[in-house]
């Protein structure tokens, strides 16, 4: 029978047992003393044995791997002093004594803490008992007397690793590549890389926040699809994760190869032949191209018409050009306008070149060149002639 009143505390709370392929689990326990009775108790020292080993009866397969530290709390003073702490050999007890070898008298609520810190739980789940010896007496001058106390500590069986999950970019489209940060679920004590779109890899710092995100003016300018690669440090198994990025106004280096483009809100659309571009109205018929000019060395159309709705229009005939006015359906002979003249050259088989002729002195003449080159004036045939308005 013992003096004081033994118990046992863990943190977590209850200890994981070690699973095979993983990192051995660890864990804090706390030897709790307490007098609980109204009789001052004159305490020597204390001899905690730990049961050492994997199997289901012991707490650590390693000692040597554990931290002890002791402290004595007064209750009516609220003071707290430090104790000794002898570590076992290789299998012995904790030994905890006060450091002037003097005895402790334990008033009623006064207590010790033993804190057994990073201990490497025991592979096998079960109950791990701890002995207790305790060195006491009653009254300061009595000789001590020896008590014997059993406290038992539950290991639970491990449960498996949580792979990581939910990788993924926040915001999940961006204006700006740098802007983007990808988060992702998992144990935090994993090794954690990224796979850039270019093939290299970035680290992640570990301990931190399970997130990346890229150094500036180097995040994506375009959609791209980044891999997050976790190895276990338990196993070196590695797991693989994917997520992509969209950038609402990509930057494409190299071009954009595509069969069909076409419009969100209008459906207008542009396919690419091998010749060049055909446009589709939203019903699927030729569509119009819009711009305020046009560069071009060569244009090919049946007809070209001005903007307004009354404007005048041009066909091509196989003998040439025809400007017309009026309802396409029914078209009528257009005129030409010009400020400085209408030139024209004709070519018909078996004929020569004719044309009207403007000089800046206001002389017209008419004028044609024959096959061998040379130019003479040609003949005018009229059927009246109006002489009253002119000049001689």
């Amino acid at each position: 029978m013992t003096m004081l009143t033994y118990a046992l505390l863990s943190d977590p709370a209850p200890l994981a047992a070690s699973a095979a392929g993983q990192a051995r689990s660890t864990g804090t326990v706390y030897l709790m003393v307490t007098n609980t009775g109204p009789t001052a108790a004159h305490w020597s020292r204390n001899e905690v044995a730990v049961p050492v080993g994997d199997g289901a009866d012991d707490l650590t397969p390693d000692l040597s791997k554990v931290t002890a530290t002791a402290t004595f709390h007064d209750l009516k003073t609220g003071a707290a002093r430090k104790l000794k702490v002898q570590p076992p050999a290789a299998t012995g007890p904790f030994v905890v004594t006060d450091p002037s070898g003097k005895k402790i008298a334990f008033a009623a609520g006064d207590h010790l803490v033993l804190k057994l810190e990073g201990v490497p739980v025991a592979a096998a789940a079960g109950l791990a008992v701890l002995k207790v010896k305790e060195i006491a007496a009653r009254t300061a001058n009595a000789n001590p007397t020896t008590g014997v106390a059993v406290v038992p500590l539950v290991k639970t069986a491990a449960k498996p690793a949580s792979a990581p999950g939910n990788f993924r970019p926040v915001p999940a489209m961006v204006e700006n590549g740098d802007a983007v940060v990808l988060c992702w679920d998992g144990p935090a004590d994993w090794a954690y890389t990224i796979s850039l779109p270019d093939g290299t890899s970035a680290p992640v710092t570990i301990p931190g926040p399970l997130e990346w995100k890229p150094a500036p003016g180097t995040g994506p300018k375009r959609d791209s699809t980044y891999t997050l690669v976790a190895t276990d440090p338990g196993t070196g198994q590695k797991h693989f994760l994917t997520t992509t990025v969209q950038v609402r106004t990509p930057t494409f280096e190299n071009g954009v190869h595509a069969l069909r483009v076409q419009g969100i809100g209008n459906t207008g659309a542009l396919t690419f032949t091998s010749v060049g571009i055909d446009v589709f109205s939203n019903t699927g018929t030729r569509g119009v191209a819009q711009s305020f000019s046009v560069v071009a060395e060569r244009v090919y159309a049946d007809r070209v018409q001005g903007t307004a709705t009354r404007a005048g229009w041009i066909t091509f005939p196989e003998g040439g050009l025809q400007v017309c006015n009026g309802n396409f359906d029914v078209p009528r002979i257009g005129a030409v306008f010009a400020e400085s003249g209408i030139y024209q050259r004709q070519f018909v088989p078996g004929e020569e070149n004719r044309w009207i002729s403007m000089s800046d002195g206001g002389e017209i003449s008419l004028e044609q060149r024959h096959k061998d080159g040379s130019t003479s004036y040609a003949s005018l045939r009229v059927s009246s002639l109006d002489t009253r308005a002119s000049q001689w």
